[in-house]
């Protein structure tokens, strides 16, 4: 039934009110369709993909889809590993409206993936990495996500940075301990084979300090994935496990000190994936 006069003026009042929260609830609705869990993924995802893509493919090419894979594209494990936790943790995390700042952020870093400069591309993901961890609550899944992300720039580019300043005194050290198991002494990065054939020179891919930034971001995989606080043992075996990977990349090259006819299944794909794995 029609309604007249001033019930009428009210009733199309309350209705117009109804339809503008009708309106303001449909625009939160949209802001809600991306979720600071889901722009720091896709951050996450392009600029890994964006600095990963030309190595995978050089892999894919000289190896094939298969023999890529087995060589995990050209990338150890952990760093695969990393990057699915990252996102595992930030669409298990609780969904949160994206903010002024996260634009901003989001912004700057898709500027840096497309200048072709890798070191660029790895620190805008390490700032995004540190601003999550800035603006994200203590022990939450963001925060969680933000430190192996951050963790994950240790070997794609902090690691190389302090290799190319510290290269041939870090060198040095893996021939001093590498001819300390051959019997024989070295010079700078050479190492003589022990029976005197030939020199063994070591390459920056041969540094151990690769490996030891592997193991790093593993221990940091696991705490944070499994949500545990830093502990004096949890250091300790974070230490071992650097350790560890000292001793198989020597033990590797010491092999091919004492055998120079191993060289190339110590040093080719065989002997490079399983030290890797």
């Amino acid at each position: 039934m029609p309604v007249f006069g001033r019930n009428a003026a009210k009733n199309r009042g309350l209705q117009h009110r109804t339809d503008s929260e009708i309106e303001s609830d449909a625009v939160a609705g949209r802001r809600l369709l991306l979720t600071r869990n889901e722009l720091y993924c896709g951050l996450a995802i392009v600029g890994f993909a964006n600095r990963v893509s030309e190595r995978a493919g050089d892999e894919i090419a000289r190896s094939g889809v298969a023999g890529a894979f087995f060589n995990t594209f050209g990338f150890s494990v952990v760093v695969w590993a990393a990057l699915i936790v990252v996102l595992w943790l930030l669409l298990r995390a609780k969904p949160e409206r994206v903010r002024r700042a996260d634009i901003a952020v989001g912004a700057v870093a898709s500027v840096a993936f497309l200048v072709p400069v890798p070191s660029l591309a790895w620190l805008a993901v390490a700032g995004t990495a540190a601003h999550l961890v800035w603006t994200s609550a203590p022990r939450s899944r963001l925060r969680r996500a933000a430190v192996v992300l951050g963790a994950l720039t240790v070997p794609m580019l902090w690691a190389r940075l302090l290799f190319g300043a510290l290269s041939n005194t870090l060198l040095s050290l893996d021939a001093k301990l590498v001819g300390w198991l051959v019997g024989v002494e070295s010079t700078g990065n050479a190492i003589p084979f022990a029976d005197g054939s030939g020199l063994l020179f070591l390459e920056p891919a041969c540094s151990s300090l690769t490996n030891v930034s592997l193991a790093l971001l593993c221990g940091v995989i696991f705490v944070k994935a499994y949500d545990r606080p830093w502990t004096g043992s949890i250091l300790a075996t974070m230490l071992l496990a650097c350790m560890v990977t000292v001793a198989i990349n020597v033990m590797r090259i010491s092999v091919i000190g004492v055998l120079p006819a191993t060289y190339e299944l110590m040093h080719g794909g065989i002997g490079a994936t399983l030290a890797a794995w």
